[in-house]
């Protein structure tokens, strides 16, 4: 990873700053961990205290005890209990300097031990004054507050060491009230003061004041406050008045022991209230400090953790931003070596004339990459690939196998790509001993489109895995667009060329008798010949500039015109048959074929109109239409045409669920009047009848003659229910026999025929048309059956 030079760089210039961090991180946590670990011995200075006071305390009472014994044997019991307690006291201090100060020695500790059993033993001998007896406790008592100096202050405890030093001073003050209340107390017993005694006096007075005066002045306010509630200004004054008329008071007696030892014992106690006070601070104040210290440790130690791990995530990041850089570099490098190849191609690709030489162009170029190994181009027709050319270092070192099971015929299906890019074996059309032989990893089929259709097919290979990724295949898509342009381009030229023939061609003929006109892009006529004046009855500057949609008839529907376009602009052509409108409004049918000429660049520049004038095939072949649906003697549909209708109205009624009708009408004694008056006159009877029905049915119905003397009268719309429809065709069956029974004449002789009417109605196609007719026919004969000239529904 480290010879990569970028990710060095890179790595030096993200990672020490981080580094940094993480160094200073780490000294704070040392730090902390350092701060921690000295504010842990803030519990053993406590500790330290403590007993020190405990000791002090058990060997003042000590002392006291020890010097009134020299006076007054009583207080023997009482020194000889407080000699076990200080004993006691005493051991518990020995076991805490043993186990946590190493400052003080054996040596020491057995020197102290050894003046108290020589101390005491001399009390007990009396072979030692009372003054003597209070000189050598206070020494003890004074190496005790003495250590208490040698105790290191706490490095980053500030406040914890200001209350420490307020209690040495406390406890040394202390020290001196308690001196106080034992020399004036050896006064009273003596009953006198003498000089050196009283310096002493002056001594301890001295010491009090100092101890006192250190604590008073660096005493905030809060415990300057304190102070005050608890030391009782009117003792202090008492005694400070004992003190300064001490000698008097010890010569007169008005000082007593019990008076002198109740204002000092108070004095004490207010003291050792205070002490209380100090101490309980510096209790909080360690606990409070040893809680911060060890929540900075811990914020310290997180801190530590979170710039460790975002360095080692940093490496991380770094590391795979490096090598997808190192990968997208190498992506790109392939990138440009395939686009170098295609914008080589690009340069000749337009300027080549045919597809063959496009071809083999292409394959040429592409296979010239160090990246593609092979190349072959398919020609596709009907879904039928074949081999058009092959290219490429491996084009002698492969074999193909048939391609009916390969992804050619896949591409070709889909109309897609198709992409493998490892585990070619089995899939492509080279054989798989090849590709093992070769070490083809990767395999690309592009289609080749002209006009949306594949015409062709590229297949590419290549020795690099995962070749052919999204990259690469837009780049080949790309230059595949040039080639399907070209290709477009090179049937362009030719259909240009053919057009500009066939143009050529149609500019001879424009004046031939055959009737053509030309518009420009926009539609606007631009020339017309004199033959397409003549058949539309304009003349030419009539029509020179205007818009072909003014020859536009009704008879096509837009729809029509839709299609018409869409194979003009699609196709470039179309033909067909187009009702157009004269001049004089009149229609003309026309066989029109409309042909867009382009340009080079495949643009719409003009469109060509070529007409034939077919109105005298149209009038054949509606006579011909005429004459197979129409009666030749009556003009009435013939039974083809009213089939026809009758299919009509069974949809109409089946959906509309209307009611409709059929009424069979056959003319009675016909057959007597062409046997007897002539075929003529049967002839004009049917004309009669013929006109008779015309006049009498509504426009909506349909009258047909289907042979000889039977008609039938299709009627429609005859009403939702089929009491009203009964009704409305009872009504016209009844105007129709009225009326052909007003011919009273035919051609001279007197009409002896009437009509027999038979009637069936629907409303759905329950019965096909055959069956309809066939119960009208029934009804019919139920007519004649009833003495003709009757009217009969077929129930």
């Amino acid at each position: 990873m480290f010879k990569n030079q970028l990710f060095v760089k890179i790595l030096l210039i993200f990672t020490l700053p981080a580094l940094g961090i993480l160094y200073f991180s780490s000294l704070l946590v040392y730090e902390k961990i350092d701060t921690l670990s000295d504010i842990s011995n803030i519990q053993k200075n406590i500790k330290y205290i403590k007993n020190v006071k405990n000791l002090l305390d058990s060997i003042s009472k000590e002392r006291e005890y020890s010097t009134i014994f020299y006076k007054n044997s009583d207080y023997e019991k009482k020194m000889m209990k407080q000699r076990v307690i200080t004993d006691q006291t005493y051991e518990i201090y020995l076991n805490d300097i043993k186990n946590d100060y190493s400052f003080f020695n054996s040596s020491y500790i057995n020197e102290k031990t050894d003046n108290f059993i020589s101390l005491r033993k001399q009390i007990d001998n009396k072979k030692i004054t009372p003054f003597e007896i209070v000189d050598k406790y206070s020494d003890i008592n004074d190496n005790l507050l003495q250590s208490l100096h040698r105790i290191k202050p706490i490095k980053y405890a500030l406040k914890f060491n200001v209350k420490f030093n307020h209690i040495v001073n406390i406890l040394n003050a202390n020290e001196q009230v308690n001196l106080e209340k034992l020399l004036i107390t050896l006064f009273i017993l003596e009953n006198k003061i003498s000089k050196d005694d009283y310096k002493k006096l002056i001594k301890i007075y001295m010491k009090e004041d100092i101890y006192t005066k250190h604590y008073l002045t660096k005493f905030n306010t809060k415990d300057l406050e304190r102070y005050n509630e608890i030391v009782s200004l009117s003792l202090t004054k008492k005694i400070e008045d004992i003190k300064n008329n001490l000698n008097e008071l010890i010569s007169s007696k008005k000082l007593t022991l019990n008076s002198w030892w109740e204002l000092s014992d108070k004095k004490i106690e207010q003291l050792q209230k205070f002490y209380n006070y100090i101490n309980k601070n510096a209790i909080t104040l360690a606990k409070q400090k040893q809680d911060d210290a060890t929540t900075s440790q811990i914020i310290s130690l997180t801190f530590l953790f979170v710039c460790f791990v975002t360095l080692i995530s940093l490496l991380f990041v770094l590391r795979t931003i490096i090598f997808n850089q190192q990968k997208n570099f190498n992506k790109l490098t392939k990138q440009q070596s395939i686009y170098k190849v295609l914008s080589k191609l690009n340069k000749v690709i337009l300027k080549i004339k045919s597809r063959k030489k496009l071809f083999q162009k292409l394959i040429k170029i592409i296979t010239k990459d160090s990246y593609i190994c092979l190349g072959m181009i398919y020609t596709v027709k009907q879904s039928h690939s074949k081999l058009f050319l092959i290219n490429g270092n491996l084009k002698d070192e492969v074999s193909l196998v048939e391609q009916d099971n390969s992804l050619i015929k896949k591409a070709i299906v889909n109309k897609k790509n198709i992409i493998k890019n490892s585990n070619l074996l089995h899939y492509c059309n080279i054989k798989d001993e090849d590709i093992k032989k070769n070490n083809i990893k990767s395999m690309g089929i592009f289609p080749i489109y002209k006009f949306n259709k594949v015409v062709s097919l590229i297949v590419l290979y290549s020795k690099k895995q995962n070749f052919f990724d999204n990259e690469v295949i837009i780049l080949f898509n790309k230059v595949l667009l040039d080639v399907e342009y070209a290709l477009e381009k090179i049937d362009y030229e030719k259909n240009k060329a053919k057009q500009e023939q066939q143009l050529t061609i149609a500019a001879y003929a424009f004046e031939s008798n055959e009737p053509m006109l030309i518009t420009n892009n926009q539609a606007k006529v631009i020339n017309v010949n004199q033959a397409f004046c003549n058949v539309m009855g304009y003349k030419r500057e009539d029509i020179i500039g205007q818009n072909p949609s003014i020859f536009k008839s009704d008879e096509h529907s837009p729809e029509f015109y839709e299609i018409m376009w869409e194979s003009i602009i699609k196709k470039g052509t179309w033909s067909g048959e187009i009702y157009n409108k004269k001049k004089n409004n009149e229609l003309i049918p026309l066989k029109a074929t409309i042909t867009a000429i382009k340009d080079k660049d495949n643009n719409i520049k003009h469109y060509l109109s070529q007409y034939n004038d077919i109105s005298e095939q149209k009038l054949k072949q509606q006579y011909l239409e005429y004459q197979a649906t129409h009666d030749s003697l009556t003009t009435l549909p013939n039974r083809l045409l009213l089939l026809d209708r009758i299919e009509h109205v069974l949809s109409k009624v089946a959906r509309y669920k209307t009611y409709a009708g059929i009424i069979f009408i056959d003319l009675d004694n016909f057959k007597t009047i062409n046997d007897t008056m002539g075929h003529e006159t049967g002839d004009i009877l049917l004309k009669a009848v013929s006109k008779k029905l015309q006049e009498t049915v509504r426009s909506e119905d349909t009258i047909s003659r289907i042979g000889g003397d039977e008609f039938i009268v299709l009627a429609d719309s005859l009403g939702l229910d089929k009491a009203s429809a009964r009704n409305n065709i009872q009504i016209l069956a009844s105007k129709i026999k009225g009326a052909l029974n007003d011919i009273k004449t035919i051609n001279g002789y007197k009409n002896i025929s009437t009509p027999s009417i038979g009637i069936t109605l629907f409303n759905d196609n329950t019965f096909n048309v055959k069956e309809l007719i066939k119960q009208a026919d029934n009804a019919m004969y139920m007519a004649k059956r009833a003495g003709k000239n009757t009217i009969s529904f077929f129930e």
